[in-house]
């Protein structure tokens, strides 16, 4: 009897853990299709449209606006050949390879398959027509990048040669200006063309409506990446404001959802409350340029001396509003040529004195 009384308690603790056992499996497969509804709700909540906000808007043709905060929205529509990375190397954009063919003439091979917005290909002659804008006809920011080139020569759809007045070492990175459609801009006034309303580019986003007082864009489906880079966001509004003050008004009162400025003063606008604020470091410096071809100025300690005799920390704090920084190298962070930290020349007019005395300039 107590052999059979053993073994029926050993049944009964293997049924238990058995009965454990599958209420525990079961129960952790629920709770894993809970977390995954929890996620995928996540995911259905994640945001469609974004309403952004410019103020004295100009024109969304990026060769024709001049306003900085429309160039940045601009970048979504329109892309240049090469794009810089954020170590500042150049990178494939339009174009996939370049190579310099001696001092004057490179070669540029381009993207395969690449289409504008309204379902035309992107081609070489897109390429030569944004150059011939650039250099002939239209004020634009961007004049400076194409001032050296001399010829543009469509070797084949894909291919140009770009041929340089002069050596200019570095010339890709010129070639970061947006391009522009040939085919769409058909008529012989480029700046005050009527598409100008509306252009096409061959970017993440196109426009796809436009009204006096907001810009509409939406995903272009003939984004030549995006089997690669999935966007979530289907529509961006472009809310228009006449001046800097209404854009902030707007902002404050929940019309926008995102507001980006370089105003040090911001908060006496839009207050401190109400928004996330994320500060971004940017890469605009304010320095003084020495002309080294004066026979005073070519003396290094005439320029240390310089260099020691400005306050660079209180013009920081008491003219920026601690908003920047000093640095003795203008691109400190997120570039492949700075390669650690470089001694710089503090604020000391006894050793900028001393330095002076013993320069060209107290000999």
């Amino acid at each position: 009897m107590r052999n059979s009384w053993f073994k029926y308690l050993f049944i009964l603790f293997a049924i238990g853990i058995i009965v454990f056992a599958v209420v525990k499996i079961k129960g952790d497969e629920e709770n894993k299709k809970q977390e995954q509804l929890a996620k995928e709700n996540r995911q259905e909540e994640k945001i469609k449209e974004i309403t952004l906000g410019v103020a004295e808007f100009d024109s969304i043709n990026p060769i024709l606006s001049r306003n900085l905060n429309v160039q940045n929205i601009s970048k979504l529509i329109f892309e240049p050949l090469i794009n810089l990375n954020n170590s500042f190397k150049p990178e494939p954009a339009l174009a996939i390879e370049w190579a310099k063919q001696d001092a004057t003439s490179y070669l540029i091979k381009l993207r395969e398959n690449v289409k504008w917005s309204d379902g035309n290909d992107f081609t070489a002659e897109d390429v030569r027509f944004t150059i011939d804008r650039l250099k002939r006809d239209t004020p634009s920011i961007y004049g400076n990048n194409v001032q050296f080139i001399e010829r543009v020569d469509v070797v084949d759809n894909l291919t140009l040669k770009i041929t340089l007045a002069k050596e200019i070492p570095f010339f890709e990175y010129y070639l970061t200006f947006p391009i522009m459609s040939s085919k769409y801009f058909t008529e012989a006034d480029f700046a005050n063309a009527e598409k100008n309303v509306k252009p096409i580019g061959t970017g993440k986003y196109k426009v796809t409506d436009v009204q006096p007082s907001v810009i509409t864009l939406e995903k272009n489906e003939n984004w030549w990446n995006s089997n690669k880079i999935g966007l979530s966001l289907e529509k961006i509004y472009i809310n228009l404001y006449s001046s800097v003050g209404e854009l902030y008004n707007s902002f404050k009162t929940g019309n926008i959802d995102l507001l980006a400025t370089n105003n040090n003063s911001f908060s006496d606008y839009i207050g401190t409350i109400g928004y996330n604020l994320k500060e971004i470091r940017s890469r605009e410096h304010v320095f003084l340029a020495l002309n080294t071809q004066s026979e005073y100025l070519q003396d290094v300690n005439v320029r240390k001396a310089i260099a020691g005799f400005i306050d660079k920390s209180n013009i920081t704090t008491n003219i920026y509003g601690a908003k920047y920084y000093t640095t003795s190298f203008p691109l400190e962070y997120g570039s492949y040529l700075y390669k650690g930290s470089t001694p710089g020349i503090d604020y000391n007019i006894e050793n900028a004195q001393n330095l002076l005395n013993g320069s060209r300039l107290g000999a």
